[in-house]
Parts: structure tokens; sequence; C-alpha cells
């Protein structure tokens, strides 16, 4: 492995190795930035700034609710059409450079969507992804380059990490109010931010499928583009008098959890999937052996003793967990209970740990239910979805009393044992 920062080569004059986030200076200065979020709800608060303190780090952030977004053409749930954000202004009112573009298609349409209350996160950023954000486009004349990926997977983490900021106000504001509309969000709720830098500004999202205003096109072996399905409306007919296993829709509660980024929900649905699930196959197992009226009485005694269940069913069945899918069990009933009991949340710097909660619980959910049709059609779907949050975690951002702090893939390599 190479050293940060030094630019070694092979014979071939290709670097000898390469990781995500390379082409970024990880030593450059941090610069101060601005986060923008829209809530999907109202914070009934007059427009003001408050400090919060998070991770030994003091944040302002501002609260405002006379925002509004200008659409150029189509009205997009990506916000990928939007001109212009902020106060509502008449044309003459409008930049230069909003002007000038509308000038471009004089006959719009253009619409105005009044935005509901929107945050400003005062925080720092990379000085030199902020400079590869805002000038590779105009450089390479509009092309997005590799250089332009990783910075913008820098800005995507660079987000991601606030929103447990942002969920410390909303916390503090509901304990206040008890305003029953509002509740801490995820990226799927936040998934659209702006870093916004001296009147400068670009837009970043941080959840892939957020970005989808239409299907997603696949193109087959033969570069033949199609609309990307995962069940045609015949074979979905058929199975519409499908019945779940028991625990098989906490299982798909959980995946989707994980996917929107309520990573402590996601492993307390995951928990209560395996605890379903092995109080039906347990159940099972006794009737087979000693019938009906036992089974009700073993589940009956064992309600509190989720080990005497899994215990009896291995006993009687026969089929031994591996010690590996045990020890996981373990630690997932353990994580789950430090949430339950303890109110313990899992927040973007910890998503790994949650995402092997979810997927070795799945594992383990499989070998439970001992379907292979079941398991070979789940498995498929883990494989790969368009939309998937595939690169959260990536530059593992966290918050130190010094501010936000986002590491390089060899910095991550380098401490790892």
């Amino acid at each position: 492995m190479r050293d940060e920062g030094k630019d070694e080569t092979t014979s071939s004059g290709l670097p000898d190795s390469y990781a995500i986030g390379d082409r970024l200076n990880w030593n450059a200065l941090w610069v101060d930035v601005n986060l923008w979020a829209e809530l999907p709800f109202w914070l009934m608060v007059n427009n003001s700034t408050i400090s919060v303190e998070y991770g030994g780090h003091t944040f302002p952030i501002t609260i405002t609710d006379n925002y509004f977004e200008l659409f150029f053409g189509e009205a997009t749930d990506s916000r990928g059409t939007v001109g212009y954000r902020g106060p509502y202004k008449e044309r003459q009112e409008l930049s230069e450079a909003v002007r000038n573009a509308m000038d471009q298609h004089p006959n719009g349409p253009y619409m105005w969507r009044k935005s509901k209350t929107v945050l400003k996160v005062g925080s720092r950023c990379n000085e030199d992804v902020w400079n590869a954000a805002m000038g590779e486009l105009s450089s390479h004349g509009g092309k997005t380059t590799p250089r332009l990926r990783e910075a913008k997977a820098y800005l995507a983490e660079l987000c991601r990490a606030h929103i447990p900021v942002i969920n410390s106000l909303i916390q503090s504001y509901r304990l206040a109010t008890y305003d029953y509309f509002a509740f801490e969000v995820s990226p799927w709720d936040v998934s659209l931010w702006t870093v916004e830098r001296s009147g400068n500004a670009v837009s970043s999202n941080i959840v892939g499928y957020r970005e989808y205003d239409r299907k997603p096109i696949i193109f087959d072996l033969n570069l033949k583009p199609n609309v990307y399905k995962l069940i045609d409306a015949a074979e979905l007919r058929k199975q519409m008098s499908q019945v779940p296993t028991p625990g098989e829709l906490e299982l798909l509660d959980a995946l989707n959890l994980m996917e929107s980024g309520d990573y402590s929900g996601a492993v307390r649905r995951v928990a209560t999937a395996i605890e379903v699930i092995v109080e039906h196959v347990s159940g099972k197992a006794v009737e087979a052996a000693k019938g009906q009226q036992a089974a009700a009485k073993f589940l009956k005694n064992t309600r509190m003793r989720f080990d005497l269940r899994l215990k009896m069913y291995q006993t009687l069945t026969g089929r031994n967990m591996t010690s590996s899918l045990a020890n996981e069990l373990q630690e997932t009933r353990t994580l789950r209970h430090r949430i339950v009991h303890a109110g313990y949340r899992i927040g973007p710097d910890e998503r790994g740990r949650a995402q092997k909660a979810v997927d070795t619980s799945r594992w383990i959910f499989n070998w439970f239910e001992n379907d292979q049709t079941r398991r070979d059609m789940r498995e498929k779907q883990a494989k790969w979805i368009p939309g998937r949050d595939l690169a959260a975690g990536l530059f593992h951002p966290r918050i130190t009393s010094d501010g936000v702090v986002l590491s390089s893939m060899r910095e991550q390599i380098s401490k790892t044992p």
C-alpha cells in the first residue's frame, strides 16, 4: 500500500493501488460552510438561530419558514430542476445569474413551491473537496469527472453526519412542545441537502433512490434499454394469496428501515423477526413430537425464554446453528436490548454495525425458515437493487469537539488491525 499523499506508480505509469477518495487532498484546510435541509414538517417556532451542542461541538442552526423553490420546467421530487431557493422574489429581484438562466427559456414554465421548515447548519468542509465540487463541472464542459464523483461522495457523507445534530434540535423541540407531528428524521426524510459557501452552492442527495424521478432504465446484454422491474403483473397476481412466514413482514420492515436510514429501528425490527420465527418453528417442533397441547404449554412457559425455545428447536429437529451465526444472533439481541432498554440510537458513524446485524439476521431467518425457494428469492434481491445506499459510511463521518471529521479509505485501512 502506498503512503497517503504520495504519487507512487508502477513501471506502466499507473498507480500501484487505488482507493475511492484518492483524487482528493485529505490534508487540505477546513473551510466554513452552511448545510441546508428542508424538514418534512413544520417547526412551530419563529425564525431564529439556535445553538445545538452535539459530540462536544456547538453548531449554530438557523430555522426559517419563508423559503420557496423555483422550478425551471417540471417540478421533480429530486429537485433537479430547481434554479433558485430562498425567500420569494419577483423576477426582477432575482440574481443576475438566475435571470439569465430564465432568459434562455422566456416562456418557461416556471413554478414556485413553498417549502416547509428549512434548517441551515453552520459547519465545515475540506477545502479541496469544495473546490472540486465547484470547479470540476465548469472546467470539463459540464461532464462529471472521477474527481467530481469523489467530491460528491464526500459531500453526501458530510451532510449525513449532521442528521444527529438536526435530530438533537428536533428532540429538544418535541420535549418543549409535545408537537405530535414532528419526529426524528432519517436520511430518507432529509435526503436533499445544499452545501453553501459565500453565496455559491452545490446540491447533495444522500439517498440515491430519492434521485429517481422516473423508474430506472436497465440495459441488457445487447445494450437494449428496459424499464427496471422486479416482477411481472401476471406473476404478482399469482402471489397475491401468498401467506408470509411468521416474522417475514418484520424482516421486510427491517430491510426497509435499514435503507431509509432508521438504523436503530432496523435492529429492533429484525430482532423481533427472529423471535417470531423461533416461536413458530419451536412450537411446531414440540407439536410434532409431543402434540398440540404440549406445544401450547411449552410456548406459554417460555414466553420470556428465547434461549429455551432455541435449545428445544435444535434438540427436537437435530438442526444445529453454526457457532458463528449463534454469536451473531447473540450480538444482535444484545444490541437490540441496549436500544430498547437504554434508549441507545445508532448514528451514521455506526451504520456498518446495524447493517451487519440486519444482514446476519436475514441469514439466520433463512436458516430457521428452512425454505430453499424463499431463501433464493430473498438473497437474490439482497445482492443488487437500483437505488440502494451502498456508499453510506464510505468516509466514516463522525462529530468531534472540533466539528465534523471524515476519514479517507486509506486512513481507515491503515488503522485496521
